[in-house]
Order: structure tokens, then sequence, then C-alpha cells
């Protein structure tokens, strides 16, 4: 039975979301790795795991798992910049929500015209950037993240 597409949609916005994060990864042969997940096929979930280990404490720089074997994946890293929570944040502090844009499975919030914000920083230059650089750091600081 195919997923509707919003559905859909839904669920490659989440695993863009989990990619470059730290994943646990339970088989069903009982075997479970934890590793960087470096990339997943959604149709059947096909999975590349970065320096993985297995829970016999083995060590691998790459692993191919194939989907049919996937029990779960677990996300054992939270991220600490949300696109969408930021852009709420951003709009509570004087920033028009006309003037944002969300590309949630990106992590990228687009202010204005050129202006990015990512969990890497600000990119852009005058005066809304720097502007959005200091709700940038607030909002850091909010979620506990030294700045």
């Amino acid at each position: 039975m195919a997923l509707p597409s919003e559905a859909l949609r839904r669920f490659a916005s989440k695993v863009n979301s989990i990619i470059d994060k730290k994943v646990r990864v339970a088989l069903s042969n009982g075997k479970i790795y934890s590793g960087k997940l470096y990339a997943m096929d959604y149709n059947n979930l096909n999975l590349i795991l970065e320096l993985a280990v297995d829970n016999d404490g083995n060590e691998y720089p790459l692993i191919i798992i194939n989907g049919s074997d996937v029990v779960e994946i677990i996300l054992e890293e939270s991220g600490f910049f949300d696109a969408k929570e930021f852009a709420e944040f951003i709009t509570r502090h004087g920033i028009a929500r006309h003037m944002i844009k969300i590309y949630e499975d990106l992590g990228v919030v687009e202010v204005g015209r050129g202006i990015r914000v990512t969990k890497d920083g600000v990119e852009g230059a005058g005066p809304l950037a720097q502007r959005l650089f200091t709700l940038y750091r607030e909002y850091l600081r909010r979620k506990g993240v030294n700045v």
C-alpha cells in the first residue's frame, strides 16, 4: 500500500533531518549498530552508517545495512537547531513573518533576500544579518548551548 504524498513528504523530511546525526539501528537478527547516519534509501530503508560500532564493540568505518533487516532506527543525538522553531522565535522578536521562508528538511531559515540561518550560524551581511546573528545567539543561549 502506497503512502499518500503528504505522508511521503513528511517521511522524507524526517529522514533528511536525521542525516549526519548519531543513530542506533536494531536489526532482526538481534545485532545493534550505532553510528552516524550517512544516507538512507526511502523506498526500502537501506542505510549507510559511518563510524559504526556494533553491540560487541567492533568498530567499522562504514557499514551498509539492508533495509529488510532493520527493526528500528533510534535517534541518539538531538540537534540544537530547529528551523521551524527558530523561525517562530525570530517572529516573536520582531522579524516579519512574510520575510521568512523555512526549509525544514534542510535545516535552513531564509530571511529577506540572501540571508540564511542554519545550525552553523548566519550567512549574509547588513543590518538584518546582524540582527539575526544577535537573535541566533540568544536562541542558542536559551537552548543551553554555549556561545
